[in-house]
């Protein structure tokens, strides 16, 4: 191809980037998508990227009137996602009736599903998480046994030294679930974070998820756990805004937010989050919320930049310094951009690490027993009574 020839076609393809991106925002949105010739012309890139952001449920159920054609493409994924949904929300019955006399919240998939998306059951999403206090734990682990689930976690999983903050479970129709004692998995962001589960656990609130009932966080919490997982996550997904951005609208108390933000150690990942949110699906944010969460200028022109380098709309992939930025966030513009150039170099680090796993096949890997479930537990009992 000749230097001329590269030239000329560089604009269509950015044209054909942007109406894109352009109708992924408007799905996200929950409106129906103007879909541009060049958009049509490549279905399968548009699949792609509706997969990528997580939005092909949505996208289908918008589509089918006036894009058939790409609507069509999707047409499992919003099969999956209402049955998964109907699935995990019939779990989540069974769940309180197995831990009735517990204090337990259900969040994230299932409850986002419900009350922030922009079609009710259609949110994408795997598996269960719910939260029970750490001295529960047991309980809550005797129960599931009795019941007929099954540990999905390998020995070395729970012999961790450093304390998972969560196990993972099988239903006996197969069904995943992620069982928390602490909403931060790893140790060393327990240590930088303070997400207080009893306090989380105090403030639930009941919710109905389709017909079934059951607890969830409230509001202020829900907010503030969406922002954080979406930016420890990386907020590179238009479904993590989304999420924010209707969570968000459920808030009536920003100072109550900005308190709790501020006591969890989580205020910076709310800022960046709910302005990226800002920034990739349009809509205002409170005003004075910069001041609440004590965003500093400088904070904000990082972000800010970062946000209109790699906008979230037109993420295609994974890794990007989008992803990199907001799995850094700390109080700051200096301290956010330091911990992202080491991030770098762990993310190099990782990837080398998961390689050889991979080479390996790790075939030494046992599926967790009721011995390693006692050492977990221990463990998790030994950390509430050392903090």
């Amino acid at each position: 191809m000749s230097a001329r020839s590269t030239v000329t076609d560089r604009p269509p393809r950015r044209r054909a980037r942007s109406a894109l991106s352009h109708a992924l925002v408007q799905i996200a949105r929950g409106e129906t998508p103007v879909i541009a010739p060049s958009v049509r012309a490549r279905p399968e890139a548009f699949a792609g990227a509706v997969r990528y952001h997580r939005l092909a449920p949505l996208a289908h159920t918008l589509l089918r009137e006036t894009a058939g054609d790409l609507a069509r493409l999707v047409e499992d994924d919003r099969d999956r996602a209402r049955a998964t949904h109907l699935h995990m929300t019939t779990l989540v019955g069974a769940l309180g009736d197995l831990f009735e006399d517990l204090p337990w919240v259900v969040f994230k998939g299932p409850v986002l599903s419900e009350v922030a998306h922009p079609v009710a059951g259609l949110r994408s999403y795997g598996d269960l998480d719910l939260l029970v206090a750490p001295g529960d734990l047991r309980t809550a682990s005797a129960r599931l046994l009795e019941a007929g689930w099954t540990i999905a976690d390998f020995d070395d999983m729970l012999g961790n030294p450093d304390v998972p903050g969560e196990m993972h479970w099988r239903s006996p129709s197969g069904a995943l679930m992620d069982l928390h004692w602490s909403m931060i998995n790893t140790a060393g962001r327990r240590r930088r974070l303070d997400v207080p589960t009893a306090r989380i656990l105090e403030r639930r609130v009941p919710i109905r998820l389709g017909f079934v009932p059951g607890w969830t966080l409230d509001p202020a919490d829900t907010l503030i756990h969406v922002c954080l997982h979406a930016a420890l996550t990386g907020a590179n997904r238009l479904l993590y805004l989304v999420d924010a951005q209707r969570s968000a609208a459920r808030v009536t108390d920003w100072a109550e937010v900005a308190r709790r933000a501020a006591a969890w150690k989580a205020a910076p990942h709310v800022s960046l989050v709910l302005r990226r949110a800002r920034s990739g699906l349009g809509g205002d944010l409170p005003i004075g919320l910069d001041r609440l969460l004590g965003s500093s200028p400088a904070f904000r022109a990082l972000t800010g930049a970062v946000d209109r380098i790699a906008p979230v709309p037109g993420a295609r992939s994974e890794p990007g310094i989008a992803r990199l930025v907001a799995r850094a966030a700390q109080p700051g513009a200096a301290r956010t951009a330091l911990a992202a150039s080491r991030g770098v170099a762990r993310h190099v680090l990782q990837r080398d690490r998961a390689a050889q796993a991979a080479r390996s096949g790790r075939a030494d890997r046992v599926v967790a027993g009721q011995r390693a479930l006692g050492v977990y537990l221990d463990r998790v009992e030994g950390a509430i009574r050392s903090s």
